[in-house]
């Protein structure tokens, strides 16, 4: 059962920033594709704004937001922007409906990154690009970056010229994560008496992994709004998990959960465009979020499923496990005799040139995680226009061609990654990171083809077309 909402706490709104601070993690550059489909996406699920971007950087950035604008629909874009004019009119011209204009105030930000400009001039430059933003027609959330680290007396001058100038949002950021939930709680509270025209708006690291925790407690203190990313992707340790916080929300009775079976695609979508899947133990999203092994818990679920859940797994398109998927504990189990198995049990294959032979997978030694199979291709007058559509694992994969002339030379193959035809000749070996679509096609010669996969049940590592998902 949900706990009741704590007394006073608002509604709240989540602004998902995947699509704008998950592209400053190190692994988070997701293509103009890659970011309709994780816009889309988080619309359905019901975030409040989506947040992309920043279109000053270039004429390729601007492309994306103005496509994510689009794909995302009836819900609001936001895309970032330096306290600047023309950071400000790259953002209209996206088509974003909200600008977030951030600047850093204190001694570190005015060290580091501003020589020279005092705290007065600084204080100009906000009501200056606030002012233009909403000239612009743009709706605006001002950020002093590192607020956590900002004086107080300053931090609050600093949101009241933006609120006077025409922000509709204040954003708090502990842009090092360094605070723990009651400082949040005591500093929001600050914010909300001294500030009390526009929302509030709380953007939280995770580097001491608090953000979660600070999240709830800003939300109790009298926060509206909060930032969170898909995986919690984000610089360094990212910042506050969409999932969790939804999850919890809707826990508490705090905010309705509009559809929390695509909170698991959404983290496998973005994990795989990212080649940064969440860890087995991520909660609401992670593989083993509801699998219980130990013999007194598997049995007590079975009675009773809320003796060991805090949540019915079906709310977020889950389902309980009671398997043991761990490797079997002879070594000789993990030696294996490779099955000759068609394509066509596997999605987007059918029967290509010669005798496939599965040589590891899930089936063969339980709880593997590895996929891997051989085909051995006989010389051919026409090899056909293929027996592989193009696909798309969540995973990182490999091809390996290994002709049977010397040196393995002698097989020769096209070989399809992204929008990119290669043509590729033995020996070789193609590495496909998790994400891209590919496929191959025999074109000459004969030879050993391996195909590796890093997930133990290859239909399950599919990612499949966004059309298939609405």
């Amino acid at each position: 059962m949900a706990n009741p909402t704590p007394a006073g706490t608002p509604g709240v709104c989540l602004i998902d920033s995947t699509l704008r601070e998950g592209m400053q993690s190190a692994h988070g550059r997701l293509t103009v594709e890659q970011s309709e489909e994780v816009a889309a996406l988080l619309a359905a699920s019901g975030v409040d704004t989506v947040e992309c971007g920043h279109p000053a950087v270039d004429d390729t950035e601007l492309r994306r937001v103005s496509a994510v604008v689009e794909a995302a629909g009836d819900v609001p874009v936001l895309a970032h922007a330096r306290a600047l004019p023309e950071d400000i009119d790259a953002v209209a011209k996206s088509g974003a409906a909200w600008v977030g204009v951030f600047l850093g105030i204190n001694e570190t930000s005015r060290r580091s990154r501003l020589p020279g400009r005092t705290l007065g001039d600084l204080y100009g430059k906000i009501e200056r690009s606030v002012g233009h933003a909403r000239r612009s027609g743009l709706r605006v959330r001002f950020t002093v970056e590192d607020s956590s680290r900002t004086d107080t007396a300053e931090l609050v001058e600093a949101y009241l010229i933006a609120a006077e100038a025409g922000a509709d949002r204040i954003c708090f950021a502990d842009t090092l994560g360094v605070l723990e939930p009651a400082q949040v709680a005591e500093r929001v509270a600050q914010l909300r008496a001294r500030c009390p025209g526009p929302d509030i708006e709380v953007h939280l690291h995770d580097d001491r992994g608090l953000a979660t925790a600070n999240a709830l407690a800003a939300v109790d203190a009298g926060a509206t709004w909060v930032s969170t990313s898909v995986n919690g992707l984000g610089e360094r340790a990212g910042i506050t998990d969409y999932a969790a916080l939804a999850v919890n929300l809707h826990h508490r009775g705090t905010r309705p959960l509009p559809d929390g079976a695509l909170l698991t695609e959404l983290s496998r979508r973005v994990g795989a465009y990212s080649r940064s899947m969440p860890d087995h133990r991520r909660p609401v999203v992670g593989r083993d979020a509801f699998h219980h092994v130990a013999k007194l818990h598997v049995r007590a679920v079975e009675r009773d499923p809320g003796s060991y859940e805090w949540l019915d797994p079906a709310v977020v398109g889950r389902s309980r496990s009671t398997e043991q998927p761990a490797l079997p504990a002879e070594p000789v189990q993990w030696i294996v005799d490779p099955q000759v198995i068609s394509a066509t049990e596997l999605r987007y294959h059918r029967a290509g040139p010669g005798e496939r032979y599965v040589l590891v997978d899930n089936r063969f030694v339980p709880g593997a995680g590895q996929y891997c199979i051989a085909r051995r291709i006989p010389h051919l007058e026409d090899y056909g226009a293929g027996h592989v559509d193009t696909h798309v694992h969540h995973c990182d994969s490999l091809f390996i061609f290994l002709g049977e002339e010397e040196g393995y030379r002698g097989l020769s193959v096209e070989v399809t990654l992204g929008d990119e035809v290669f043509q590729v000749s033995s020996p070789a070996s193609v590495l496909i990171p998790s994400g891209v679509a590919h496929g191959y096609r025999v074109v000459g010669g004969a030879g050993t083809y391996l195909n590796h996969v890093l997930a133990g049940d290859y239909n399950s590592s599919l990612l499949e077309p966004m059309g298939s998902l609405r």
